[in-house]
Parts: C-alpha cells; sequence; structure tokens
C-alpha cells in the first residue's frame, strides 16, 4: 500500500504529460505564415479555428523534395465573402518568387487540389479591419507531376478525347485571379482537335486581361503560340502540328464572365476529312485533281493594280498552316495588313485577325509556314477565300512591308 501511494502521483503526472501531449497533437498551433518543408504538413490562419486578426498579412513558403510537386488541398475555409475576394483572401502562388498566381478565394467554398509546376509554393493570406471567420486549414503533400487527383483546374489530359471548362462552370462565373493550364499529349502519331462549344471570357480588344492562350508543344512558348482569346465568340476549331497541346486561362482581378467548355480529341494525321489538317504542303505528294482545277502556277501577269482591282479580298498575310483537302489546299493565314476586305469571313481574337484561304492552284508558292504573302482572290457565298491560277500570290520579306503602300492608293 505504500509503495502505491508512492508510485500513483507519479504515474497520474505521468498521465496528464500524454493527455497533453495527445492535445498538442491534435490541436496544433498555428502562427502568422513560416516556412514549412518535407513530404507533407498542415498550415493554417493564425489562431485557427479562432477568428483571424484583422490587418494583417501571413506568408508561408512550401518546399517539397526535387522532382516533386506541391499540392494544397483546403480542409476549412472560412473568410469574409466577397464576389472578387477584395477583402480578405487567400492567395496561393507557383513557386517562391514572383510566381504565376494560381487562384485567390475567401468566403466558404473549398477548391479542388491546387498544384503547382515546381517544387515550392506560396500561400498568402491577407485580411483587412473588418475580419470574419475562423481563416482556413488546408494540408500540403508532395505529389510526382501529373499525379492524377481532384483538380480546381487545369492538369495532365491524355485520354483520346475529354473536356477543358473554367472554374464554376456551369453554375456561375469563373473566379477573379486564377490560373489553369492543360496539357494535353496524344501519341505521337497523332494530333489534337479543341473545339470550344461555350466561349465567354471578359471582351478587350487585346485580349490583355482575361484570356485564353492555346501554345503548340507542352509549355508556354510565344514562339509557338496558335493564338490568344476572349470576348464572346468560340475560336474557331484549333489543331496542334504535333502530339502536345498547352492550354492556359487566365483571369485578373477585376471582371469575370461566365467562362468556356471545350472539348480535345486526338486524330489520326493521316485522315482526309475536311475536318482535321492533312499533310503540309511541303510534303504533299502528287496527285492528280478532278476536271476544272488547274495544273499550273498561280499565274502573275499583269499590274498588281490590275490584279487589285478585280480581286474581292487582299491581304498581306503570314502562312500558319496548310493542307491539303479534296484536291485543294487549305491555308490559314495570320493577317498582317488587310488593304481590301469584301466579304472575307476573318476571326479576331484581340489584335489577332486570321482566315482560311482554299488554294485550287497546286503550285502556288504557298510552300512554307511562317513566311509572309500578297494574297489578292474572291470569296465564295460562305465568306471563304478562293484563290485561283488567275489570282495574285507573292511571297515577300517583312522589311519590304513599306514599298506595298502602293495598294493604298490604287483606285479601280
Amino acid at each position: 500500500l505504500q509503495g502505491f501511494r508512492e508510485t500513483a502521483p507519479l504515474q497520474l503526472s505521468q498521465n496528464k504529460q500524454h493527455i497533453h501531449r495527445q492535445q498538442s497533437v491534435s490541436q496544433p498551433v498555428f502562427t502568422c505564415g513560416g516556412n514549412f518543408t518535407g513530404d507533407t504538413g498542415l498550415i493554417g490562419s493564425q489562431g485557427y479555428p479562432g477568428v483571424y486578426p484583422p490587418n494583417n498579412k501571413c506568408v508561408w513558403r512550401i518546399t517539397v523534395p526535387q522532382g516533386r510537386v506541391v499540392s494544397l488541398l483546403f480542409r476549412a475555409l472560412d473568410l469574409e465573402s466577397d464576389s472578387l475576394c477584395r477583402y480578405d483572401f487567400v492567395d496561393v502562388y507557383d513557386g517562391h518568387i514572383n510566381g504565376q498566381r494560381l487562384g485567390r478565394f475567401c468566403g466558404t467554398a473549398k477548391p479542388g487540389a491546387l498544384v503547382t509546376n515546381g517544387n515550392k509554393m506560396q500561400v498568402v493570406m491577407v485580411s483587412d479591419a473588418n475580419t470574419a471567420g475562423s481563416g482556413f486549414l488546408a494540408v500540403y503533400s508532395a505529389i510526382h507531376p501529373n499525379e492524377r487527383g481532384d483538380r480546381y483546374c487545369g492538369g495532365h489530359l491524355d485520354k483520346p478525347s475529354g473536356m477543358i471548362k473554367t472554374p464554376n462552370w456551369p453554375d456561375k462565373d469563373y473566379p477573379a485571379g486564377v490560373t489553369c493550364s492543360w496539357h494535353i499529349v496524344a501519341p505521337q502519331d497523332q494530333i489534337i482537335e479543341l473545339k470550344f462549344e461555350k466561349f465567354d471570357v471578359e471582351r478587350d480588344s487585346y485580349c490583355r486581361y482575361d484570356h485564353v492562350a492555346v501554345f503548340n508543344g507542352g509549355e508556354m512558348n510565344e514562339s509557338r503560340k496558335i493564338g490568344k482569346f476572349c470576348g464572346d465568340s468560340p475560336p474557331m476549331p484549333i489543331y496542334s502540328d504535333g502530339n502536345h497541346l498547352f492550354i492556359v486561362f487566365l483571369s485578373d482581378l477585376s471582371l469575370s464572365a461566365d467562362g468556356f467548355i471545350g472539348h480535345y480529341r486526338f486524330k489520326s494525321r493521316s485522315l482526309s476529312t475536311a475536318s482535321a489538317p492533312l499533310t503540309p504542303m511541303s510534303t504533299i505528294p502528287p496527285t492528280t485533281p478532278p476536271a476544272g482545277l488547274c495544273k499550273q502556277k498561280c499565274k502573275r501577269t499583269g499590274t498588281i493594280e490590275s490584279h487589285y482591282c478585280s480581286s474581292n479580298f487582299v491581304i498581306t498575310a503570314t502562312l500558319i498552316s496548310a493542307a491539303m483537302r479534296d484536291h485543294s489546299v487549305l491555308a490559314t493565314f495570320s493577317i498582317l495588313h488587310l488593304y481590301k476586305e469584301g466579304s472575307l469571313a476573318i476571326q479576331q481574337a484581340g489584335k489577332t485577325m486570321s482566315t482560311k484561304v482554299r488554294v485550287l492552284c497546286k503550285k502556288c508558292p504557298l510552300v512554307r509556314r511562317g513566311l509572309n504573302y500578297i494574297v489578292m482572290g474572291q470569296t465564295d457565298e460562305q465568306g471563304q477565300g478562293i484563290v485561283s491560277p488567275h489570282n495574285f500570290v507573292m511571297a515577300f520579306k517583312t522589311k519590304k512591308q513599306r514599298d506595298l503602300g502602293v495598294l493604298k492608293n490604287i483606285r479601280c
């Protein structure tokens, strides 16, 4: 009994310490920001689950092992609500310094996992003078690049067909301050077709604010950009020139809109339907055209003035793509200058204008993508440009653009 009385206080003290340790593990103390490393961890707003303090800014920097990327999943979110998150908010960035904002969040709606492209992430929480709520609780983890999971937006897509859409679609407008990127990868012998079913992104003449940018390849590369799109008109169908396509959607911290939904599918490079681009012009094999199509070069006899006056449209443009379809060549041009529009159908996305022209003569000089051309021709009932043997096509160098000023002064 005496031994029991002597050991009982010690056991009681040990039990209290054990309970205290359990409470410490289950209820960690969250401070204002910090540096976090390792494969996984928990971050939360200062004092969570108590009300977060006013007039505060906290920064959390997360670093996971090299070769992995960071995935952040909100377990709880309770900040002052505002449609543009202008007052209290949590910003999540890809990287530590000058990183792309992945999203801005407030209110109580938890997003899906936010995933970086590298092994670093920065989380910033800002509160104004009037606070409301318990803040946030989030778990970060190191995952393999392209690992599948429930993402807020974007991701790695390699199935034969699929869908991309803005966050909140179709229930409400896309959020402000978000960046989504999709990397679509097809088998080596296939290309990717992307069509937008619905499209409504904040309009701007130069798509400087909210926009969708599409690139050939697996990353943002201005030299391989297919186009930059905004407004409420769906872009024309987009085709990759290889088996990779990279799509980026970005919204700023002001106006938003309905957003978009698009569908992609893989297509064989050898298809010969009118719905897909085929062999580049430089590798088109000789074929026998049907009766009525020329077998000669497009003539450039006569003066520029005479061709100008007899043509329905006149443009200078850069050849983007060209493919054999129905024994003619369908060429897509990015317009440099529009001298004579006529009824030519023009697709405009910001400051970029493009058009499709069907070339009926097989030996026109439209053989190299990226070169500039003067194109004069007619249009059909649908507004598509037609270049026939008696029309005018000629390559020119950018520095000669000034010499084309004569076209502006032609009076027919």
